[in-house]
């Protein structure tokens, strides 16, 4: 056991000038990158998403976007490369902006940007923290306050735009539905003039016009029947009549009237044609009485001839008025018959009119709601973003975190110090003790005899190993110094190492 201490003693003071290059190394790189990285500043903004200012059950917002939806939104077009390009150049957020390509500029940007977004939901408070990093405070708080601006001004754009948007909407709709409402109304008019015979609210007139017509009709027959009968009892008495002697041909003629005029009034009706004709015939032979000895035979001859040139006018004046009525009849069939079709095509295109004013009365009020919502937003009255607290040039810087990094170095620096020693320990297969050539060969040597090595050698040895390790110490600074002043600050580097390997 004693044996084996002392053997890795032994070993771990030969490899310790590497170890220790080792350790210097890592410890010198660590060091140097906690001293020559330069500070950075971190500014940061708060804004909050302020409710409404007009209660919800008073005012209709048309704006229902979720602010957590809207920020993130916001957000993404915030971060774009045309954005950040122009913020980076018009901030000088780069010293050396011109040597970097666009894309370093963009992806650097996006790096050194922060944001931090709390959604409370419907019933808790969101906000959203904006920070900025950069080498210089002023700018670092530039940048922020300009991220803000832009946010706030995209906010308002966007709940001015939407409710702007859905008010025109809806009044492209009201419009549109005037002129349908107009259109639909012309036709209806139109429809009414062209089949004004059949519309349906006329049909019970004309249901009421055909009965009486039809019952003039029956009425006309039956007049009809009994001249035609009266007319051959004319013929009939004509052949046969005989002269009173008492009674002029007037006289007689009247009393037969007179007498036929009380049977009819039992029948028909005191305005029918009959009894009108009845009554005329009688007023005119009373006035054409004229008392005398004319002949009577001459008499009663002319009074037939007169009669019966009565009864045919009669008859001719009913059938006209028949033919009056069936083509009156006919005209009112056909409207009547037609009537169910232009009922069906009224009813539909008054539906589609009662539609039309259902959807006009709907975007009436929808428009009215979206007028009421476009006030509220440009009053800046619904709900909104608002700064809580603007960006200011931060005093101490919030990186680099030197002692970490110091710190890092020496650990990592020790880590790999022990690594070095164990693997070169595990992977050495060399015989270099008594223990060895025994585990190896499996026989028991009676003695060792070990290498010698001339002072002269293990000077050298020991001068080179001593520059070196002189050599690793000095030129890591002084590397790491070159690469910072003449081709890119530490700090980019790292960040653009550690963007190449997805870090």
């Amino acid at each position: 056991m004693n044996s084996d201490i002392k053997f890795y003693f032994e070993l771990f003071k030969k490899r310790l000038p590497v170890m220790l290059v080792i350790f210097l190394l890592c410890a010198a790189v660590g060091v140097g990158m906690a001293m020559t990285l330069p500070p950075k500043y971190r500014a940061n903004a708060l804004l909050l998403v302020e409710s409404g200012k007009l209660p919800d059950n008073l005012v209709t917002v048309t704006v229902q976007t979720r602010a957590a939806r809207e920020l993130q939104a916001i957000q993404f077009k915030l971060m774009t490369r045309a954005n950040l390009i122009d913020i980076a150049a018009k901030y000088r957020v780069f010293q050396g902006q011109g040597g970097m390509s666009p894309d370093e500029v963009v992806t650097t940007m996006r790096q050194m940007t922060r944001f931090n977004l709390i959604d409370g939901g419907r019933d808790g408070t969101t906000n959203l923290r904006i920070s900025f990093e950069s080498g210089d405070p002023e700018i670092a708080a530039a940048v922020t306050n300009e991220y803000v601006t832009y946010v706030l001004a995209a906010d308002v754009e966007r709940r001015t735009g939407e409710s702007g948007q859905t008010l025109e909407f809806f009044q492209q709709q009201v419009e549109e539905l005037t002129r349908r409402l107009a259109e639909q109304s012309a036709q209806i008019v139109a429809y009414k003039e062209a089949n004004n015979d059949a519309l349906p609210e006329g049909l019970q007139f004309r249901l009421d016009r055909t009965a009486q017509l039809r019952e003039r009709l029956n009425l006309n027959a039956r007049d009809r029947t009994a001249l035609v009968e009266q007319r051959n009892q004319i013929v009939a008495a004509g052949s046969r009549a005989t002269v009173t002697p008492t009674l002029t041909p007037q006289q007689m003629e009247i009393g037969r009237l007179e007498t036929e005029l009380r049977s009819k009034l039992a029948i028909f009706e005191p305005d029918s044609a009959t009894i009108q004709f009845l009554r005329r015939q009688i007023e005119i032979l009373k006035a054409d009485e004229v008392p005398g000895d004319e002949n009577i035979e001459d008499g009663v001859a002319s009074m037939l001839e007169i009669r019966l040139a009565g009864v045919d006018a009669e008859i001719r004046s009913i059938d006209e008025d028949t033919g009056n009525i069936e083509a009156e009849l006919a005209i009112l069939e056909a409207s009547i018959e037609k009537t169910p079709k232009v009922g069906i095509q009224l009813d539909k295109l008054e539906r589609e009119y009662e539609n039309t004013q259902t959807q006009y009365a709907a975007a009436v009020s929808a428009r009215a709601t979206a007028e009421q919502g476009n006030d509220v937003e440009i009053a800046a009255q619904g709900e909104r973003v608002v700064l809580i607290e603007p960006a200011t040039a931060p005093q101490s810087p919030t990186s680099p975190n030197r002692k970490l990094i110091a710190g890092g170095g020496v650990f990592v620096g020790s880590a790999l110090a022990s690594m070095f020693f164990v693997l070169t320990e595990l992977l050495n297969r060399t015989i270099r003790r008594p223990a060895d050539l025994t585990r190896g060969l499996g026989i028991q040597p009676l003695a060792t005899i070990p290498y010698l090595e001339e002072a002269s050698v293990r000077r050298r040895r020991r001068i080179f190993k001593i520059l070196f390790m002189l050599l690793a110490i000095i030129a890591i600074p002084v590397g790491l110094w070159a690469v910072h002043t003449y081709y890119l600050p530490l700090d980019l580097l790292v960040e653009k190492i550690a963007a190449r390997v997805g870090l």
